[in-house]
C-alpha cells in the first residue's frame, strides 16, 4: 500500500499541511527539530523522499564517532564542537557504538538531518570483512565534504586528521632502549586496524634504527581488552620481554592487573608505556608511562577542514594531516642497567 503524506503526519504527529511544506521544500516556518523529523519518519515508512535542492541548514555538521569511553575522543569531540561554534556552526554527534554497520546508518541520518558536511571517527571493526566498502559506499553517496578522525578507512581516500602513529611507537622504543631493555615486546591490538599497523612499523623501525634484530614473537595481536592484555604480557614475558608497548588503555589495564595477580611489580619487574591519553595514565599506580596524541588540535583541525570543505574555501586535493604525539613519563619503567 502506498505510503501518503497523511500517512506521514499521523506518524510523525504533524499537520499535513506541515509535511506537505517540509517534503515539498516550500518556505515556512517550521522549527528544524520538527522538519528533521518530518524527513525521518517519511524515511522510515518508506515514502519516497525527493532529493533535497537545498539542506534544512548549511550551517551543521555531523559527527560520528565510536567510543564513549575514550579520552581521546572526547578530547576531540569537544575541540570540534569549541571551534565550529566560533564560526557559527552547530554539532551533532551520534555514537555509532564501534560498529561499523551501525556507522553506516549514522552516516545516512546525518545527511537526511540536514548535515553540511561529516567528521567520522570510524569503529575499529572498519577493515574486518566488507566493513571499508560499507562504509565507503556510504559516504561517498552522503554527497557532502567529511574528514575521517584518527582512523583510516581502507580504500578510502579523503581528508584524514590523525597523530603521527608511527612516530609515536618509534618515541616509546627508543625510550625503553635508552633505559636499558633490549628485548621488548608489544601489544599491538588488532591487525587490520590502521593505528595498529603503524604503530607496529614504527616499533619495528625503532628496533632497527638501534641495530636490535626484530623477533616476530614479540609482536601479540589481539583485541583491545584487559583480558587480551594479560594473555599477552604472559607470552610476551615467556618469550623474554622486560618491557612492552601497550597499544590501548584496556590492554595496558591488562598488564597491571596481571601484574597484581602474579605478584610482579609495574615499574621493576614488567615496564609497559601506554598509548593512553595523559587523564588516562595518571589513573594507574604506579603512574604509565605514555604516549599520548593531541586530541585538542586534532579536533580543530578536522573541524577547520571541515568547514573550509563546506564553505569551498578549499578545493584542493584531499590530504593527511599528521599531529606529533608526545611521551609523558610516569613511574612504570625500570632503568636496567645499560651496560649489561
Amino acid at each position: 500500500m502506498k505510503v501518503t503524506i497523511r500517512d506521514v503526519a499521523e506518524y510523525v504527529g504533524v499537520s499535513v499541511a506541515s509535511v506537505s511544506l517540509v517534503l515539498n521544500e516550500k518556505e515556512c516556518r517550521i522549527p528544524e527539530e520538527t522538519q528533521k523529523k518530518i524527513i525521518s519518519g517519511a524515511e522510515e515508512l518508506g515514502y519516497k523522499v525527493k532529493p533535497r535542492k537545498k539542506q534544512i541548514t548549511r550551517k551543521v555538521i555531523g559527527i560520528v564517532y565510536s567510543s564513549m569511553d575514550n579520552e581521546l575522543i572526547k578530547e576531540c569531540l569537544k575541540a570540534i564542537d569549541d571551534y565550529a561554534s566560533l564560526y557559527g556552526y552547530e554539532t551533532f554527534q551520534m555514537y555509532c557504538a564501534d560498529d561499523s554497520r551501525k556507522c553506516v546508518k549514522k552516516i545516512k541520518n546525518a545527511v537526511s538531518f540536514g548535515a553540511a558536511g561529516l567528521i567520522v571517527i570510524p569503529p575499529n571493526d572498519m577493515n574486518s570483512e566488507n566493513h571499508h566498502v560499507l562504509l565507503g559506499d556510504a559516504l561517498s553517496s552522503a554527497k557532502v565534504p567529511f574528514v575521517l578522525l584518527d582512523r583510516a578507512i581502507f580504500k578510502v581516500f579523503c581528508d584524514f586528521v590523525t597523530a603521527d602513529i608511527k612516530m609515536g611507537a618509534n618515541i616509546a622504543v627508543e625510550y625503553l632502549i635508552r633505559h636499558g631493555h633490549k628485548k621488548v615486546g608489544i601489544l599491538a591490538g588488532r591487525k587490520e586496524v590502521y593505528n595498529t599497523r603503524k604503530r607496529v612499523e614504527g616499533y619495528k623501525e625503532g628496533l632497527a634504527l638501534n641495530k636490535i634484530h626484530f623477533e616476530d614473537s614479540l609482536v601479540y595481536y589481539s583485541c583491545s581488552s584487559a583480558d587480551d592484555g594479560k594473555k599477552g604480557i604472559e607470552h610476551l614475558i615467556n618469550q623474554g620481554a622486560t618491557a612492552v608497548l601497550a597499544g590501548s588503555v584496556e590492554l595496558a589495564q591488562g598488564v597491571y592487573e596481571y601484574s597484581k595477580q602474579n605478584g610482579k611489580k609495574i615499574g621493576e619487574d614488567i615496564s609497559i608505556i601506554g598509548f593512553v591519553s595523559m587523564v588516562e595514565g595518571k589513573r594507574f599506580h604506579p603512574i604509565l608511562t605514555s604516549i599520548y596524541q593531541p586530541g585538542e588540535q586534532m579536533g580543530r583541525k578536522a573541524a577547520e577542514i571541515i568547514i573550509n570543505r563546506i564553505q569551498k574555501k578549499d578545493v584542493s586535493n584531499v590530504k593527511t594531516n599528521y599531529f606529533v604525539p608526545a611521551l609523558m613519563e610516569g613511574e612504570s619503567v625500570n632503568k636496567l642497567n645499560c651496560f649489561e
